[in-house]
């Protein structure tokens, strides 16, 4: 029998917060974190496919999808707190498993880094770098800047973006042994060329964060992996969930090209 899905809204902080829940047959939910100004409806498509041993946690950030406005500040740290304040109302306990997209690897690295012992392991997609805006944005056509640019009105300002790389650039703890595989996306203009290879190799930097990292290349991929290759993400979350009932003690991936 199917488990239901529940919606609800949970109020933190005078917002109004949506969420959709499913418990699983085991003990271990996998919390998805979707990208800057992009709504849980983002990972429809994927979690139908999701087995039911694991439960599921999706949420719309403030003044994203179903919830409302929030007056806190749109950084890292502040929707941190937030999910923390969401989860617990929710009553969905640890242990978690991550899933998390472009600037919700942020949010999720930072949490993770706040709240190690309840995170068994991470699958990021093609993930914000802390490093980004000095090594990437320069070598992006101007049009392609100044389109970077202007996304920043949906979910907080630009200045409030460049606070939450700076709060993960100083508040990023190892992860030890957790399991961590980052997903990079393959699939480029030949002008943007030399700022992919670049945005490649700072996911490969971010492999540093955990003595059980492993980098996969969606070769046929936009950055929206988990729209263009779904099955790439499933084995993901399910490498990452095996690699961490067996508490392997040796790295366990290798890089596929």
């Amino acid at each position: 029998m199917k488990a239901a899905w529940m919606e609800r809204t949970y109020l933190i902080d005078g917002c109004p917060f949506y969420t959709k829940h499913r418990k699983g047959a085991g003990e271990v939910t996998i919390v998805f974190e979707a990208g800057y100004g992009t709504s849980s409806e983002t990972w429809t498509s994927l979690l139908a496919d999701i087995d039911e041993e694991f439960g599921v946690f999706t949420y719309d950030r403030a003044g994203i999808g179903k919830s409302g406005q929030s007056k806190n500040k749109r950084t890292a740290d502040h929707m941190v707190q937030e999910l923390n304040a969401l989860l617990l109302k929710a009553g969905v306990k640890p242990p978690y498993l991550v899933v998390s997209h472009s600037y919700g690897t942020i949010i999720s690295r930072l949490w993770a880094s706040r709240n190690r012992r309840d995170i068994l392991g991470m699958v990021l997609l093609d993930p914000v770098s802390e490093d980004q805006e000095t090594k990437v944005l320069p070598l992006l056509p101007e049009e392609m800047k100044a389109a970077y640019l202007k996304q920043f009105i949906l979910e907080g300002s630009h200045a409030e973006f460049l606070t939450s790389l700076r709060q993960i650039k100083h508040q990023q703890l190892h992860f030890s042994d957790m399991p961590l595989l980052i997903l990079s996306s393959g699939e480029r203009d030949e002008r943007l060329k030399h700022a992919h290879e670049q945005w490649v190799n700072l996911h490969r930097n971010m492999l540093d964060i955990s003595h059980q990292s492993g980098w996969i290349q969606a070769k046929n991929s936009s950055h929206a992996i988990h729209h263009d290759e779904p099955h790439i993400v499933h084995l993901a979350i399910y490498d990452v969930w095996c690699a961490a009932r067996q508490q392997m003690n040796a790295p366990a991936y290798q890089a596929v090209n």
